[in-house]
């Protein structure tokens, strides 16, 4: 039978416990980690347990749906995506990744559990602060592991789906970002760009899917990535799928490096990404080519800029000041790249 989904820390009992992990757990406590929900609705909570058995782990993290029902509706997909990446695409590989030790997901409510590694001595990077180049390098070489270790085979069974409707979001955009920062103004290339994609949605998934395909997280940004000292370890896959790798690149360039540094640094760590994938054995993928994708990187991380602004929870202030950063930044690579309806179009 079926074990049931736990929406909150108290549901998770040693006798669930138990069950899941497949050992006798005797006692747990839980803390809660972050002071506010995700942007999903989510939270992760650190599950210190009394277990027997070897090799048992003394903690791991527990990531929950969301509480609301209509956040986890609209979640749906994404929690069935991260459950199935954890239970289809990671045995056997070594990855940069938390290994998991249960997952569940319940198609009707939208519901999910994910038990995780625990880093606890992993250090976090402030999203609004942004990434140095030592922590970008050390993302980059992570990527570039995940990516030549799909390149082959055991890609996700779904490639980039517009799991979100654009249009619609783009439609309430205006409205809603002055809602939650007043006073950003949209420069007028940056609608146009909108207006563009809004009518025009199957470019996103066109540009995904040029290139050579692998395993995409297609939301890196320092929020989802632990420092250690052996690397990098990505967390949230709940967006994962098939598209070219350079797509995660240019993303996590966009939005975790301040703009400052990403134009001081970025033709050097796009050579870096390049030089990694070709030590991870990745043939037949010019420098040319990888440069060119990381200009239309920008699609993805605008497609999810705007929907999070639209359908995500960004009521506290923490948020909103992650929020703007994130803007700024996306404008600013916009203006670097020129990117308008017109480059759009002359590629696509």
């Amino acid at each position: 039978m079926p074990l049931p989904i736990p929406r909150n820390a108290e549901e998770i009992t040693p006798d669930w416990l138990s069950a899941a992990l497949g050992r006798t757990v005797g006692g747990c406590t839980a803390q809660r980690i972050g002071r506010n929900e995700s942007f999903t609705g989510g939270s992760l909570v650190r599950l210190k347990l009394d277990s027997s058995g070897a090799n048992s782990p003394a903690t791991v993290i527990a990531k929950l749906s969301a509480r609301r029902p209509a956040f986890r509706q609209a979640l749906a997909e994404a929690n069935r995506r991260e459950v199935g990446f954890y239970k289809t695409c990671t045995g056997g590989r070594d990855l940069p990744v938390p290994q998991s030790y249960y997952a569940d997901f319940d198609g009707n409510t939208g519901e999910s559990i994910v038990l995780l590694e625990d880093f606890p001595q992993a250090r976090s990077v402030d999203f609004v602060q942004g990434c140095s180049l030592r922590d970008a390098q050390n993302v980059i070489s992570g990527l570039a592991q995940i990516h030549a270790a799909f390149g082959q085979a055991g890609l996700p069974d779904r490639g980039w789906l517009p799991e979100f409707d654009f249009a619609q979001c783009w439609a309430d955009y205006p409205a809603q970002l002055a809602r939650i920062l007043p006073h950003q103004a949209l420069p007028d290339r940056f609608r146009r760009l909108g207006d563009y994609l809004a009518a025009r949605p199957e470019l996103f998934a066109h540009f995904s899917g040029q290139g050579p395909q692998t395993c995409i997280h297609r939301d890196v940004q320092a929020d989802n990535v632990l420092f250690t000292p052996q690397g990098a370890v990505f967390l949230d896959w709940q967006f994962t799928g098939r598209g070219n790798g350079v797509s995660d690149l240019g993303y996590f360039l966009i939005s975790s490096l301040t703009p400052e540094l990403r134009r001081g640094v970025e033709r050097d760590l796009i050579r870096h990404y390049h030089q990694e994938l070709m030590g991870h054995g990745v043939e037949g993928f010019s420098l040319t080519a990888c440069q060119k994708s990381y200009v239309f990187s920008v699609l993805g991380k605008l497609f999810l800029t705007v929907v999070a602004t639209v359908l995500f929870d960004n009521s506290s202030e923490q948020k909103r000041a992650w929020r703007r950063a994130d803007l700024e930044r996306l404008l600013a690579f916009c203006a670097d790249h020129d990117v308008t309806p017109e480059l759009v179009m002359a590629q696509g």
